[in-house]
């Protein structure tokens, strides 16, 4: 099977609030953009969301949308909660 992967590049003010929370946390972390994954011949396409990981934890995003979504699609907190959800975190892991 032959797939086509395409960047995608973070929407300016999804990245912005995302290093502006980073900035704020003082914490170093490694943003991966994600891709668009189309299978040639078909109608199916897999939008992989852009990644954001701290420690242990990786936060996916998505363009356009107000969810942070924790290591897997399950879980997930508005990007509004991003700031206090990391706080917490961090401060359980020490």
């Amino acid at each position: 099977m032959h797939l086509i992967k395409e960047r995608l590049d973070i929407e300016e003010s999804l990245e912005k609030k995302i290093k502006n929370t980073l900035k704020f946390l003082n914490i170093k972390s490694k943003i991966i953009k994600g891709n668009i994954i189309n299978i040639p011949k078909t109608n199916l396409a897999y939008i992989e969301p852009h990644k954001l990981i701290i420690g242990n934890t990786t936060y996916l995003f998505f363009n356009e949308c107000e969810n942070v979504y924790i290591n897997t699609l399950e879980k997930s907190i508005l990007i509004t909660e991003l700031k206090d959800f990391i706080t917490k975190t961090l401060t359980f892991d020490k």
